[in-house]
């Protein structure tokens, strides 16, 4: 293993209940791209905070460039050569895009930042990738894609020479992962190494050179990533054949529950308008920036739309905040999980029931024995992984995660459910979990509005799709099994 800039030996964690990783073997070689997979809990990133000093093993080695390392914290990674790309991003979007690749590494001339080095060596950094960004700019005025590359240009910056890449396309279209997977060649041939956390194994076999496959807190192989097939990998991750989602047929009436007209907000959707049936599986689609989250942000009372109504059941309701929106009975399940749908350190039990506790409330005292009975029955239903329901949420899988806190919009009796990237960093057995589980909801009558950048995701799921283009609808199609990923791209592109 001389070749190898990285050794993980015989590494082991165990937390309150369960044994996280059992004796795993990792190893990176200079200039490879290495992809690490496995089912969500399989301890993937249980390893890397490991190699990242976020957690510290219980047993095992680790090497870098043959010297044995203690990692302490992810600033100490960081010194020593390796940074991490998380999949979301830990930048500041208020501030420019120089300042976030500087964050934490001023340019100081005297005892005072430098702000036209600044400004002159990020210019650089960026453009050396091949990218035109203006560094002067406001960060949360760019693409996710380009917001992805401003973060490995931070890394870079840094001074490393190993990168952690965690689901880095799971907010991109195929052209921008494209652009991303030509920066990542080129930092191969520079002689970087990374490694490659991703659910898309179609990604695997395009860019990475080798691939580990991990279970149930095991490394169960190694192998070329030419000499293993992506029906191989999926084997290995589940132990077991994965039957791949597919679309199913549903019939769905003509009865309008929910109905959208002429939304407008500044700068972000125009002359928006559409209508949802009753029990319908309803796909939002289009590139990104095309306003889709923003429009369901609008329509849920996060932000305040310039013009639009909105009627249930042909009664207009005013939905001026979240509150309004969950009193006339629609749940919303936002893109970003972690940051903004869970509370990470409270149990499931009062992640799931928290927003029912007053319809539980017995002469004004909660009555945590049948909330956690529910919470249990809950876990049961939505085969939940869990040690048990007062774990914290954060202890989860992502796709956990998403069943808990659909379970907390199933406890609420919702009439409508908006799904923004509802299998966002999911593996491929729980993606099918979900899928599932949406089709339940919706075949009991529960109406469905489902974002997806996904193309494929919106065909196996959707009854209906709109599509979206710059804040404009440029069409809504229904999904029938002639319906392909080009015909929505088309309409997504004009």
């Amino acid at each position: 293993m001389n070749d190898c800039t990285l050794q993980m030996k015989g590494i082991s964690k165990k937390f309150p209940g369960t044994q996280a990783l059992s004796g795993v073997d990792f190893d990176l070689k200079k200039g490879e791209i290495h992809a690490l997979i496995g089912e969500n809990g399989a301890g993937k990133s249980t390893l890397m905070n490991i190699l990242m000093g976020v957690h510290q093993l219980d047993e095992g080695e680790i090497f870098l460039n043959q010297e044995k390392i203690e990692p302490k914290s992810p600033h100490d990674m960081l010194i020593k050569g390796i940074g991490m790309v998380p999949q979301e991003l830990n930048l500041e979007p208020e501030l420019s895009v120089a300042e976030n690749i500087y964050l934490g590494n001023e340019q100081i001339s005297g005892k005072i930042i430098n702000w036209k080095t600044t400004a002159k060596k990020a210019k650089k950094a960026i453009e050396k990738l091949g990218v035109d960004i203006d560094v002067n700019q406001r960060l949360g005025n760019i693409s996710a894609a380009y917001q992805q590359l401003v973060s490995i240009v931070r890394s870079l910056e840094a001074g490393s020479n190993i990168l952690i890449l965690d689901e880095p396309t799971a907010a991109l279209m195929v052209s921008e992962s494209e652009q991303l997977f030509r920066v990542m060649r080129q930092l191969k041939d520079e002689g970087k190494s990374m490694i490659l956390i991703t659910h898309h194994l179609e990604e695997v076999k395009e860019i990475s050179d080798r691939v580990t496959v991990m279970r149930d807190g095991k490394k169960i192989c190694t192998q070329p990533t030419e000499e293993i097939s992506i029906d191989q990998m999926i084997y290995f991750m589940a132990n077991q054949e994965v039957e791949k989602s597919a679309r199913v047929k549903r019939e769905v009436g003509r009865d309008v529950f929910f109905e959208v007209k002429d939304f407008s907000r500044d700068g972000e959707f125009k002359n928006i308008s559409f209508e949802v049936y009753k029990g319908e599986i309803f796909g939002l689609a289009g590139l990104v920036g095309a306003g889709r989250t923003e429009l369901i942000n609008a329509i849920y009372g996060l932000t305040k739309k310039k013009t639009g109504q909105t009627f249930i059941e042909n009664k207009e309701i005013d939905i001026k905040n979240p509150y309004t929106a969950i009193r006339n009975g629609i749940g919303y399940v936002p893109e970003e999980r972690r940051k903004c749908g869970i509370f990470p350190v409270l149990s499931i039990y009062e992640n799931m029931l928290l927003p029912s506790y007053y319809k539980l409330l017995k002469y004004a005292v909660i009555p945590f024995g049948r909330v956690k009975k529910i919470a249990d029955e809950n876990i049961i239903d939505l085969g939940i992984k869990t040690p048990g329901n007062d774990v914290q949420i954060k202890s989860l899988s992502g796709g956990n995660q998403q069943k808990v806190i659909l379970a907390r919009w199933m406890a609420k009796n919702v009439n409508l459910l908006i799904l923004d990237e509802p299998t966002r960093g999911i593996d491929v057995r729980a993606k099918g979990e979900i899928y599932k589980l949406i089709r339940q909801l919706a075949n009991k009558g529960m109406t469905v509005i489902v974002i997806s950048s996904e193309i494929q995701e919106l065909l196996v799921l959707a009854d209906r799709i709109m599509i979206m283009h710059e804040g404009v609808m440029t069409a809504t199609v229904d999904n029938t099994d002639r319906l392909e990923s080009e015909d929505i791209l088309k309409f997504a592109y004009q």
